[in-house]
């Protein structure tokens, strides 16, 4: 590609630019479901969180739906109170805090990790839900909220639940201070996989309870569709330049390969002139094509790696993604670009390098190769080095005759 700098140079840098994008639109593909579905699987979040009456419904009974067909794993019956928080809180702008009675964070649902502190184990504790990536920090702990039945909470830690099940937690005891009028119950059910199939295997768990005790249910589906929502409106607009690049690489890779053979029907000539066969001769074009695309695609691999963390981190912007790791790539997006760019690139290029598979010697270098010995080789048979007798076809075909070739 000597002779031709300006299109290596264009070629590398379109394939460049296209891996880039193409690498993006992966990444946030990847991040919009499989961060979400690692740190959920990690704490065996809840796939459905639901909230009943305990006016209408005792805990015993609520208790036994855990054994209910469909069900995999359940947890619960928690006391749940909604207190009212002062403005100014934390970080909080003010309103309500949905609180849950639990004595630990393990259990078979809903596994919630401890960030800072400790878990509530006393009246007057409480554990802060912690929705942000990260950790608040210890700075925090021993902040007081007073309740408006005159009860004084200190936060003694900050936690992360998946399954967004409640804003704090507190200890059983201190949850019976607080008169609950509802309880909460984490289930896992045996078929999760769309919003139908969770709310068939919830009916089919509270079969048989008085009619309204089901007072609210959420499932980990809701949570994250809320947990890519933001990523899900760049994703259009990243692929639609990532096929534009593809479609322009294609291109150009295209027409310049179909240029250099049309311009190189007497270089094609010589090759097979010298013996080299029509696949070899393919080879070569493809050799050409081969050096910028890869070149271009490992950068391209490089700065795409680059990218996607600050991409990532606007596109998760303001949404609580509590532990999932936003902004790490899988191997197999970057492992993805550094093969199939250069395969993509190849087959665009083999189509009109098929052209010179098909070409056939004649004219200067089909002469030139029938011509027998050169001057200076012996009369019947020539030892000469395969150099020599390559440069002596070669000056034959040539325009000019220049000096014969010696052997």
């Amino acid at each position: 590609m000597k002779r031709r700098r300006l299109q290596t140079f264009v070629i590398g840098l379109v394939v460049l630019c296209s891996t880039t994008t193409v690498l993006l639109a992966l990444a946030l593909l990847s991040a919009a479901s499989d961060p979400f579905d690692k740190a959920h699987a990690a704490q065996r979040g809840a796939h459905t969180v639901a909230a009943f009456d305990t006016t209408k419904v005792s805990p015993d009974r609520l208790a036994r739906t855990a054994r209910r067909p469909g069900v995999e794993a359940a947890a619960g019956p928690f006391g749940q109170a909604v207190v009212d928080i002062p403005k100014d809180w934390l970080w909080t702008a003010g309103g309500t805090l949905t609180v849950v009675g639990r004595a630990d964070p393990a259990g078979p649902v809903d596994r919630i990790e401890l960030l800072e502190g400790r878990w509530a184990t006393a009246p007057g504790e409480i554990v802060v839900n912690w929705s942000a990536q990260g950790s608040p920090g210890p700075e925090l702990l021993g902040t007081e909220l007073r309740t408006p039945g005159g009860a004084t909470l200190a936060v003694v830690g900050f936690a992360a639940s998946m399954s967004r099940s409640a804003s704090a937690w507190v200890s059983p005891e201190q949850m019976a201070a607080l008169h609950p009028t509802s309880a909460q119950m984490l289930y896992r059910f045996t078929d999760s996989s769309t919003e139908a199939r969770l709310n068939a295997s919830l009916a089919r768990a509270v079969k048989g309870l008085p009619e309204g005790s089901l007072t609210d249910a959420q499932t980990h589906l809701t949570l994250k569709q809320a947990f890519s929502a933001l990523a899900d409106s760049y994703l259009p607009f990243v692929t639609l330049f990532g096929v534009l690049g593809l479609l322009v690489s294609t291109l150009i890779v295209g027409n310049v390969v179909s240029g250099a053979v049309v311009s190189g029907y007497r270089h094609i000539g010589v090759l097979k002139a010298l013996g080299f066969t029509p696949n070899q001769v393919v080879a070569v074009y493809l050799t050409m094509i081969s050096v910028p695309a890869v070149t271009g695609c490992a950068l391209g691999t490089l700065a795409g790696n680059a990218l996607a963390g600050p991409v990532l981190k606007v596109a998760f912007t303001g949404i609580d993604v509590g532990r999932a790791a936003v902004g790490d790539i899988s191997p197999w997006v970057s492992a993805a670009c550094l093969v199939g760019m250069p395969a993509l690139v190849l087959l665009a290029a083999l189509i009109p390098a098929l052209r010179a598979h098909r070409r056939r010697p004649h004219g200067r270098s089909a002469r030139a190769a029938r011509r027998g010995p050169v001057e200076g080789c012996a009369s019947s048979g020539c030892s000469a080095p395969p150099g020599c007798r390559a440069r002596s076809v070669w000056a034959s075909a040539s325009r000019s005759p220049g000096p014969p070739a010696r052997c």
